[in-house]
């Protein structure tokens, strides 16, 4: 209640800065602008007839997606990769006016490296007959807790009834259900991100690499990209979209939920916009699509309890960009695999902070590079690590060029990722906690935090917070 009282004076407060012709009334606020959050405003707006107001603190809307486009006008892809078609996501492309098309890219040869000494490893990856039945056996499983685990937590068991294998360290995990040739595939794609990957518990990993992500690697499931190379596009489209119902470069300043059940609770916020003047937000309903981080949710009038359980999580960060140098050999990746004695290799993993990979986009002097860290990694120090582990794998190569540095075209965060909690707070409640947060003074949460960290499965799991949060503004009607 005092913390309540204290939000209360603060928002008194600025208040006075927000005139009238500031003031902003919609039906849905929603609290980024990424790929859950530009997915939800189009859909309330355009399937559901609510009018929604977007906050955005970067200069444009897309989240994970990181673009770069060469002076040739070819856009290459630092962040997300590609698209699984499932839901309605081919549709909502196509809804936007924006061309798809199969995923095409060259190969290239793949050399695994210790990016911590530069020792090449050779023959150090598991055969793809072996990867292949190891990932059968994981799609089988992932399948049968799929009920569960996607979308959402909306019927995830009480603690006493959860699957003893989703609290299994994730080694434990590919140990009983022989799914070790597997591993390498599994952290390269997505597993990278999770924090201590073998030792997580295996839930937070399935919905990492989760079963439909899986179906793709086996060739069950397809996915797709923009026929234009540039994933940038959607959002620009979305941004066209929304129009002035987005504020780029805004952050909010304070908020205060009501308390109030039904059609008359609603949401008051204060935000700063990009020219600095300040804008009173009502709402009848907010939608958080961020990682719920301290950073994140600081000046939000969460109560004790919804930071509790915020404080709980539990996530890593990366950094993502692409490069050049002469030393770096055409048509060849680089991914990092720590030296691990005979018959280990696919139970050693990298730990944290380190350089995933440097992949080569095949025909060009472009590499991909994927710093990972803790959460409080900054940029200066994920760049050290792309650069440490740059001289480490070209030390040997002839063209080796000391005095020229390493290149870097683009680099920007991909932010915090792979959100979880420990065995021990899964054991005590976590999930429901979660849960319990849904609807919970007038605010819906969507986001990695709630589902599969890939774009598609999310606009999945969005799609039925959106059930709950329109229901929610009828009821009682």
């Amino acid at each position: 209640m005092l913390q309540r009282r204290i939000w209360g004076v603060l928002v008194s407060l600025l208040a006075p800065l927000a005139t009238a012709a500031n003031t902003i009334e919609r039906d849905v606020a929603i609290i980024g602008g990424g790929a859950s959050g530009s997915y939800a405003a189009i859909r309330l707006r355009e399937d559901y007839n609510l009018s929604v107001v977007v906050i955005e603190k970067a200069t444009m809307l897309g989240g994970h997606v990181s673009t770069w486009v060469d002076e040739a006008g070819r856009g290459y892809e630092a962040g997300v990769q590609n698209y699984i078609d499932i839901g309605y996501a081919k549709e909502f492309f196509a809804r936007m006016g924006v061309e798809t098309g199969p995923p095409v890219r060259a190969s290239v040869a793949r050399v695994d490296v210790d990016f911590s000494t530069g020792k090449k490893l050779d023959g150090s990856a598991p055969p793809a007959a072996d990867v292949q039945a190891a990932l059968a056996r994981y799609e089988a499983l992932a399948e049968q807790y799929l009920p569960i685990l996607e979308p959402g937590w909306w019927t995830f068991p009480e603690p006493a009834a959860i699957p003893a294998d989703l609290l299994l360290p994730f080694r434990n995990f590919t140990a009983k259900h022989n799914l070790t040739a597997a591993v390498p595939t599994i952290f390269s794609i997505t597993g990278f991100g999770v924090a201590d990957l073998l030792s997580s518990p295996t839930l937070w990993v399935m919905r990492s690499f989760g079963y439909h992500m899986c179906r793709v690697m086996l060739r069950k499931d397809t996915s797709f990209v923009p026929k234009s190379g540039r994933n940038q596009d959607l959002y620009d489209k979305v941004l066209e979209s929304l129009g002035s119902d987005v504020l780029l470069s805004s952050t909010v300043l304070s908020s205060v939920r009501s308390r109030a059940d039904g059609p008359q609770s609603g949401v008051e916020l204060q935000v700063r916009d990009a020219a600095g003047s300040v804008k009173q937000i009502k709402a009848k309903r907010m939608l958080f699509t961020p990682a719920l981080s301290q950073a994140n949710t600081a000046s939000f009038d969460f109560d004790m309890f919804e930071q509790s359980v915020f404080a709980a999580l539990n996530y890593s960060t990366s950094y993502v960009g692409i490069v050049s140098h002469p030393s770096l050999p055409a048509n060849t990746s680089f991914f990092n695999v720590p030296a691990s004695e005979p018959g280990n290799s696919t139970t050693v993993l990298p730990t944290a902070p380190f350089s995933a990979r440097f992949d080569n986009y095949a025909g060009t002097p472009y590499y991909r590079v994927i710093a990972v860290g803790n959460a409080d990694m900054d940029i200066d120090g994920a760049r050290k690590i792309v650069k440490d582990s740059f001289w480490k794998i070209t030390g040997d190569l002839s063209t080796h060029s000391p005095l020229v540095p390493l290149k870097f075209h683009y680099f920007k965060s991909h932010g915090l990722v792979s959100g979880s909690a420990t065995r021990e707070d899964l054991e005590k409640g976590f999930i429901q906690w979660l849960n319990q947060l849904q609807g919970r003074w007038s605010t819906w949460y969507t986001g990695a935090t709630w589902g599969v960290h890939l774009t598609t499965d999310q606009w999945v799991l969005t799609d039925t917070v959106l059930e709950r949060l329109v229901d929610s503004l009828h009821e009682g009607e």
